[in-house]
């Protein structure tokens, strides 16, 4: 009874594995997540017929429906936008024949269950020996896809899904990219540190041949300060030995030239009028008015004390000879203060008395002189001068203009 019962639950068991399209007969969960596969193919799991060829393969999946059916599990994997790609590897025959060795795993396989499409996801071939498969590829440029379809049962297996060598080569290229723009901008860096350092290191050169070029002028200014400090002390020394030498000069001069004696020769006229009753000559009298102008000759002489470097008091004595009537002949004594200026002229001014010879007309009267040097020797000792003299006599001032003389001549003065 007991061994009836354990055939009809084999028989079940095997009936159940069929009809559910189990892709093996013997599947187990391995600790890493794979299931283990120990047999492939079966009349009602297995995608398509036996494909024992390329010619097979290619006419297999020529097929609309397997076309299909290629579609749904496509995007059952969540790769839909494959389809066309994979139809076109395996109908043009791009594919390589392989022997997948026990132990392989694959993303998932293909199979049917219920006549539907469907994947299986993550299995491990776990069968006796290795099964020959065909093998493609595809990159969509993001990833690298591996397939397989047994010959034996024609599940297309998604094998791998790896890193697309373009996406890879891009991945590189970008890395190398960024990698030589991060070169580029280090290097840039650093030239813009070597620059921004040449560019201190210049401008504190230049700060400091700045403070060098400042710090000369200071000495070159100091220098010009102190040589022009050197030169006014030294024009100033040279000026006050000047000075000394100057005021020594006219020192020596003064004492030398304190007294001089002095003599000069002179022609002119007097113009004179004399009476008691009738000084304006208006007639009143019946005598005439004694009047006369007479031609003179003349000579003074003197001794000139010198007062200070430009004042001078010259005392002297003179004699008039009256060339109209010699009795009328005059002796005077003048006082004379003369100022003489830097260019040697000299005016003067003082008292005359006219004349010692003639008491009846003798009078006082304003002295005034005038010159300038005709000729020096050359030990300034002795000296010329064109020399010219005014009497304004005070009496009869109410007749200045016939009460009056003048003459002019050369006066010459000893050391």
């Amino acid at each position: 009874m007991s061994d009836r019962r354990n055939v009809r639950a084999l028989a079940t068991g095997l009936v159940l594995a069929l009809v559910l399209g189990a892709p093996s007969l013997a599947e187990a969960q391995a600790a890493d997540g794979y299931t283990n596969m120990t047999r492939l193919g079966g009349r009602t799991t297995r995608f398509t017929a036996p494909v024992t060829n390329v010619g097979a393969l290619n006419r297999a999946f020529s097929r609309p429906q397997i076309q299909n059916d290629v579609q749904r599990v496509l995007d059952e994997a969540g790769i839909g936008s494959l389809r066309a790609e994979v139809l076109r590897k395996i109908t043009a025959g791009e594919v390589t024949q392989v022997t997948v060795p026990v132990g392989s795993t694959l993303e998932w396989m293909a199979l049917r269950r219920g006549g539907r499409p469907t994947i299986l996801r993550q299995r491990r071939w776990a069968g006796r020996q290795p099964y020959r498969a065909y093998q493609f590829q595809i990159d969509d440029g993001t990833a690298l896809y591996t397939f397989s379809i047994p010959e034996v049962c024609g599940n297309l297996s998604l094998v791998s899904r790896g890193v697309s060598p373009s996406a890879e080569a891009a991945r590189r290229a970008d890395e190398a990219r960024k990698a030589e723009e991060a070169r580029r901008a280090e290097e840039a860096r650093r030239a813009e540190e070597a620059r921004k350092a040449e560019e201190a290191r210049k401008a504190e050169e230049a700060r400091k041949a700045e403070e060098a070029r400042k710090a000369e002028e200071a000495r070159k200014a100091e220098a010009a300060r102190q040589a022009e400090a050197a030169r006014k002390a030294e024009e100033a020394r040279k000026a006050e030995e000047a000075r000394k030498a100057e005021e020594a000069r006219i020192a020596q001069e003064l004492a030398d030239d304190k007294i001089r004696p002095f003599f000069g020769v002179f022609v002119g006229k007097q113009q004179r009028q004399y009476d008691a009753t009738d000084p304006a000559d208006v007639g009143t009298n019946s005598n005439p008015v004694l009047a006369f102008g007479d031609p003179l000759i003349g000579a003074r002489v003197g001794v000139s004390f010198r007062m200070s470097p430009n004042f001078r008091f010259n005392p002297s004595i003179g004699f008039a000879y009256n060339l109209d009537e010699s009795e009328r002949s005059s002796v005077m004594a003048d006082a004379e203060v003369q100022y003489t200026f830097p260019i040697r002229a000299y005016l003067g001014t003082g008292l005359t008395y006219w004349d010692f010879t003639h008491s009846e007309i003798a009078t006082l009267g304003w002295l005034g002189t005038g010159g300038f040097p005709l000729w020096r020797s050359e030990t300034k000792r002795h000296n010329l001068d064109l020399h010219f003299e005014w009497r304004q006599f005070f009496d009869r001032m109410s007749d200045p203009d016939v009460n009056y003389q003048f003459w002019g001549g050369m006066r010459y003065m000893f050391k």
